[in-house]
């Protein structure tokens, strides 16, 4: 059988399932999808008393073979951080297992998603699709998320934007990168939503310790920098009063 398992966000979100889990199968566990620092890792190791086998993105994904024939064979376990059916590449794996005949359980656990929207204080249900920034390379300009911020905007939703994954440095994008990404597609699209009065939250390291948020406009997030861990912006809509009440409880900002 296969268990695809989540840690959460932090050590306090291993569940005691898990943990016993790990005790009595073949574990593995990825850090490419999701932020886990060595710490974490190390801790986890330590409550299962064994050590795991850290994949790589191609043993997840071009060859997930090897791994799912282990899963016909005897129990294995996969570990990531958040919940395991947040990232497309465990919905791949989950689907390709399903169609091989093995058996496929999902342990959940916090994911990143919620944590944002509850942080934010913004109404959950006010929020539109979900869109990442990615690390722009020569011959790769990615500008979808543009287009899902502008379409939330004009339906009057809030847009949780992430900040792709870099494994190499165990950090998301930085901040000010993706800031002058924002700008470029702004040049590109001529839509009117991104300028340095946009209103945007920051979120960096959200139920990690050394979890720092605020509200600010572009214009300062651009001076801001963070060493390592996950970062998020949330762009708002236009804001209810009830949420005005609750930024201002929350935050040192004025609305």
């Amino acid at each position: 059988m296969l268990y695809l398992v989540g840690i959460g966000l932090n050590k306090d979100d291993l569940s005691i399932s898990a943990v016993e889990l790990c005790k009595r199968c073949e574990v593995f566990i990825e850090r490419f999808t999701t932020f886990i620092d060595d710490d974490r890792m190390e801790y986890v190791e330590r409550m299962a008393g064994k050590r795991f086998q850290e994949l790589s993105r191609d043993e997840m994904e071009e060859n997930a073979g090897k791994l799912l024939m282990k899963a016909k064979e005897h129990d294995v376990v996969i570990l990531t951080g958040g919940d395991p059916l947040i990232a497309t590449t465990h919905k791949i794996l989950f689907i390709t297992a399903k169609n091989l005949g093995i058996k496929v359980k999902v342990h959940h656990a916090p994911s990143i998603l919620p944590a944002i929207m509850g942080e934010s204080g913004l109404d959950f249900y006010r929020f539109g699709p979900v869109c990442t920034i990615s690390k722009w390379q020569r011959h790769y300009t990615p500008v979808s998320f543009y287009e899902s911020i502008k379409r939330n905007e004009e339906n009057n939703m809030h847009s949780i934007v992430l900040l792709d994954y870099d494994p190499s440095r165990n950090s998301s994008l930085e901040l000010g990168e993706a800031i002058r990404i924002m700008e470029e597609s702004e040049k590109q699209y001529k839509g009117g939503i991104i300028n340095d009065d946009t209103l945007m939250f920051v979120m960096h390291k959200i139920a990690i310790e050394g979890e720092q948020k605020l509200i600010t406009t572009l214009r300062f997030a651009k001076k801001l920098h963070y060493a390592n861990g996950p970062t998020a912006i949330v762009i708002p809509a236009k804001l209810t009063d009830i949420e005005k009440e609750t930024l201002e409880s929350m935050y040192d900002f004025n609305f």
